[in-house]
């Protein structure tokens, strides 16, 4: 009788070794996950978001808004990097000059060829799991994004205007997601 293969296992603390090599190295519930280095596109809509989010917070006096490589641990067992998180004051995690250690407000992953399914897959179903609040994928090549919260079995899809919320007593930021777009795809 054939012994099943073992997989190995990895914990937050074991990928921290890892070399700094141009790859980002995540671990979810065990499973290490390594992405090479995104392209412009990607990197155009991670700056376009990150530059909305923070002036929202900064206008709003609620939040810090951080963008990738920096670590989130969610639990022993897993530990990502949002291309944008969100980390409201008061909120559930907890941020340290290395990483934040709990759920930050909102993760914002741009999908790349090399991380779709990961995003869509593990990693929404980590944040849902773990109580992050909001979660959005960003389909650039779709022009949309898709808007995950804890307990839905499908998405918002919004591709005209995205607005977010994060306490009930400010107001809205709202971003117009066709201008965001454009704005990714002019040509460099």
């Amino acid at each position: 009788m054939a012994m099943p293969a073992l997989v190995p296992r990895y914990t937050a603390r074991e990928i921290r070794d890892y070399p700094d090599d141009r790859l980002r190295y995540e671990v979810i519930r065990g499973e290490l996950f390594v992405t090479p280095a995104p392209g412009l596109r990607h990197q155009e809509a991670v700056l376009e978001l990150a530059i909305q989010l923070r002036a929202y917070c900064n206008s709003t006096g609620q939040g810090r808004v951080v963008v990738a490589p920096f670590e989130v641990e969610l639990a022993e067992d897993s530990a990502v990097q949002p291309d944008v998180l969100v980390i409201m004051a008061g909120g559930p995690g907890r941020l340290t000059p290395q990483r934040l250690i709990g759920a930050p407000s909102l993760a914002v992953e741009v999908i790349s060829y090399t991380s779709k399914r990961t995003d869509r897959l593990q990693k929404r179903q980590l944040y849902q799991d773990e109580g992050v609040p909001e979660y959005w994928i960003v389909d650039v090549e779709a022009r949309r994004v898709e808007r995950w919260r804890p307990g839905d079995a499908e998405p918002e899809v919004l591709a005209a205007r995205l607005e977010w919320r994060p306490h009930p007593g400010v107001p809205a930021l709202e971003i117009d997601l066709v201008q965001l777009f454009d704005r990714v795809w002019r040509e460099p």
